[in-house]
């Protein structure tokens, strides 16, 4: 095993959102340090992607979390990983993405003797878009998010910061983050294989991004050595992409030639209007929603993660093209594309 997570290995773990893209494998790379693994899970969970013979199960809501002291007296470390990334209202948004941390903190905070570090993870959507396209955000701008989601995630942030002096607290703010299991940039890629390359408008767009196996590396180390002063750190990959550059290195790992399908904004708002009254019949998250649009439109979702390589001399493991083509041969492999 590296020694470079020796504080981690055997160690006894917590992790809510185990059961969600992130999570999941971040549990693989726990389960590989011999770490004895507790998951939050609700009844309604889809434990598909766990090695439930593995881990330890505890059916509970995350807003009001309740586990029993023979777990909670063990822990040494906790990744909180859960939350919503889409909902109906901003009420739901801020019932799970920010008070459920208080309730989760609140939990933790009586055993803090023996907890060695709470990875808290956030969004770059706490911070924002960027204030001057493609110019990336860092961990000093200030914070504007745009939508329900970023500003839910950054009062989530705000509480996790309240508990810097009782907890060893650490937040991890990551872009738009893609790899074996994601859906969402999934379907990107999917048009891209069937022969269309989706651009909202005419404007260029820049995004940061980071594959899922470089977040969990980062999870890891900011685990193993939690640094307590400003302890906020942006992680992508390290560069910034149009999605020019995104489409090219996907074709040619597909060996396709896309056709551009420009989409107007106004249509995409009345999709979203379309798809909201959907998800109202359904009782249900719409797929796009008016939300969601704030989040197209922006010109670009770029950020620095120079103050974070610097703290803990990290280098990515997945730059785009190795990345693509790692989630890209999963995809075919699992008959998803």
């Amino acid at each position: 095993m590296n020694d470079a997570y020796s504080n981690l290995d055997g160690s006894s773990v917590l992790v809510t959102g185990g059961t969600g893209f992130i999570g999941s494998h971040l549990i693989e790379a726990l389960l590989m340090r011999d770490c004895r693994v507790h998951c939050l899970t609700r009844k309604s969970s889809n434990l598909k992607w766990l090695p439930t013979e593995k881990i330890t199960l505890h059916e509970t809501d995350l807003v009001n979390p309740k586990l029993p002291d023979s777990c909670l007296d063990e822990l040494a470390h906790v990744f909180h990983c859960g939350g919503l990334t889409s909902a109906r209202t901003r009420g739901e948004y801020f019932a799970v993405n920010a008070k459920a941390c208080r309730s989760l903190f609140d939990l933790l905070t009586p055993h803090a003797h023996h907890l060695k570090s709470v990875v808290h993870l956030s969004s770059l959507a706490a911070i924002g878009p960027s204030l001057n396209p493609p110019e990336p955000v860092d961990d000093d701008t200030p914070c504007h998010p745009v939508t329900h989601y970023g500003k839910s995630k950054l009062a989530g942030e705000k509480i996790a910061l309240e508990y810097c002096g009782k907890l060893p607290m650490v937040v991890i703010r990551p872009p738009v983050v893609y790899g074996e299991r994601e859906q969402n940039f999934f379907t990107y890629l999917q048009k891209l294989k069937q022969g269309w390359r989706i651009q909202v408008g005419r404007d260029p767009r820049h995004l940061s991004i980071v594959n899922v196996h470089d977040l969990v590396k980062a999870m890891l180390t900011v685990a193993q050595s939690p640094k307590q002063e400003n302890p906020v750190y942006l992680v992508t990959d390290g560069e910034i992409y149009s999605w020019d550059d995104v489409s090219r290195i996907a074709s040619a790992i597909l060996k396709v030639t896309p056709k551009t399908l420009v989409l107007p904004e106004t249509l995409i708002r009345l999709a979203a209007l379309a798809s909201q009254l959907k998800g109202a019949l359904l009782n249900r998250p719409a797929f796009l929603d008016r939300q969601r649009v704030k989040d197209i439109r922006q010109l670009a979702w770029t950020a620095s993660s120079q103050k974070f390589f610097d703290t803990f001399d990290f280098q990515p493991d997945y730059p785009l093209e190795r990345g693509l083509k790692k989630t890209l041969d999963w995809y075919k492999d699992q008959g998803w594309l």
